[in-house]
């Protein structure tokens, strides 16, 4: 069976290894609504959680079974002074995010291979704080025996 803990606490681990403490990095903590959270770190909030996974038949050697796994990594930051910021703050912690992940595709060796990422931006902005996020779905694939 697949190990969907070993994926995301592995996500995790890269991501702690090679951040630092510039982002606070969670790991399946319900979704953060507070847009003064990602405010306690210089670089904004980071989660790992669960999304979907499918598992079909595939016929060919000893693991029959072809999985299909979607983690999905949540970057929050918040701004004080406009929109234009946060969205300069989120592409940057975007970046940061994606050259670990593209340089780890196997995820620490719990996937054999992330082939695919989409992006799902979400705004909310009001007079005092600008709180921006986007969700990273990440597509991998890994064999297994069920």
């Amino acid at each position: 069976m697949i190990d969907y803990g070993a994926i995301t606490a592995a996500i995790k681990t890269l991501l702690v290894d090679n951040l630092g403490d510039d982002y606070t990095i969670t790991r399946n903590e319900p979704r953060n609504v507070d847009p003064n959270r990602p405010l306690e770190k210089p670089n904004g909030l980071i989660n790992i959680t669960r999304g979907p996974m499918s598992m079909v038949a595939h016929t060919t050697g000893a693991r029959p079974w072809l999985a299909t796994i979607q983690p999905i990594i949540e970057i929050q930051v918040s701004s004080m002074l406009s929109g234009e910021d946060a969205e300069d703050k989120l592409q940057d912690a975007q970046v940061d995010v994606m050259t670990i992940i593209g340089a780890n595709l196997k995820l620490g060796n719990t996937v054999e291979m992330t082939n695919n990422f989409g992006f799902n931006y979400q705004y909310k902005d009001d007079d005092q704080i600008y709180f921006h996020s986007v969700q990273i779905t990440l597509t991998c694939q890994s064999r297994d025996g069920v």
